[in-house]
């Protein structure tokens, strides 16, 4: 699933092309992944690109917004040519010729340059709305982990509410936007908490020592372009790199990189969850 970073590569990604662009048409291949009136877009210019949390803001001329949320599949093709930027869930339509079976929408520009919507198991969503359904959606979502607002004093009066694990709290997108599964597991490993821990339990300390490890890791996934576990090659313009450095998530028996302990897997909520037995004790 694209998380914080993956989305933040990709809005950075698409700044650079799309502003200036006008739509010619919208072609919505499957229904469900597009709300709004798409045939009202023909003629409008992007004025700019926006993140908030995981979703995508494509902002047109008209004060209107396209939100784009990739969910667990979802992917942004920008096609230029021979060139594409974007990103998202890694399959073949990565380098493959596009559309493919998982186009859902196809957004034409004048210019014949095309942004194609992917998602293989249709649990994204584009949707049209105006200023009022941005922010409706938008205060849903407590703000990003590298919003200044995510202070420790917030994270201290959250967590003496919270009996669940601590993993579970951080990545519930009404406590803090932003912390996904992969970077949840690093964070925690780089602030030596177990996973398991009710949140409630940690010290003032603990909670600080998370909220600097969940900004590092975070800010490390987006310096690097997020995380691409499968093997690409030369598609610079769509792959990242964290997966190269990370602490915990994926490395099951191997060992820890600081005490070379074996890497253990759990399973919270429905996730996998990666973490030292012994840097990380209960």
């Amino acid at each position: 699933m694209p998380e914080l970073p993956e989305v933040e590569t990709i809005a950075r990604r698409l700044r650079e092309v799309l502003p200036g662009k006008t739509i010619a048409e919208i072609s919505v291949l499957r229904q469900k992944s597009f709300t709004g009136l798409g045939e009202t877009l023909a003629g409008l210019q992007i004025t700019g690109v926006e993140r908030r949390s995981k979703i995508l803001s494509i902002n047109l001329s008209d004060k209107r917004y396209l939100l784009i949320h990739l969910k667990m599949t979802g992917q942004l093709l920008y096609v230029d040519g021979a060139v594409r930027l974007g990103g998202g869930h890694p399959t073949d339509d990565f380098v493959n010729s596009l559309p493919s079976k998982h186009t859902r929408i196809q957004l034409t520009f004048t210019d014949k340059t095309i942004l194609y919507f992917n998602d293989m198991r249709v649990f994204g969503w584009m949707k049209l709305v105006d200023e009022a359904g941005k922010n409706k959606e938008f205060q849903l979502l407590a703000p990003d982990i590298t919003d200044a607002k995510i202070s420790l004093d917030y994270l201290l009066e959250t967590f003496t509410k919270r009996k669940q694990p601590v993993k579970q709290v951080i990545m519930d997108n009404t406590v803090v936007a932003g912390v996904g599964n992969i970077y949840a597991s690093d964070a925690l490993h780089l602030a030596q908490i177990h996973p398991a821990r009710p949140a409630v339990t940690l010290s003032s300390e603990e909670v600080h020592r998370l909220l600097i490890s969940m900004q590092t890791v975070i800010q490390l996934g987006i310096d690097l372009g997020g995380a691409t576990i499968q093997n690409y090659k030369n598609v610079e313009g769509l792959i990242g790199h964290y997966q190269d450095v990370r602490r915990v998530y994926a490395r099951e028996g191997k060992g820890c990189l600081i005490c070379g302990v074996p890497i253990m897997r759990i399973k919270q909520g429905g996730r996998s969850t990666f973490y030292c037995p012994n840097c990380q004790r209960i």
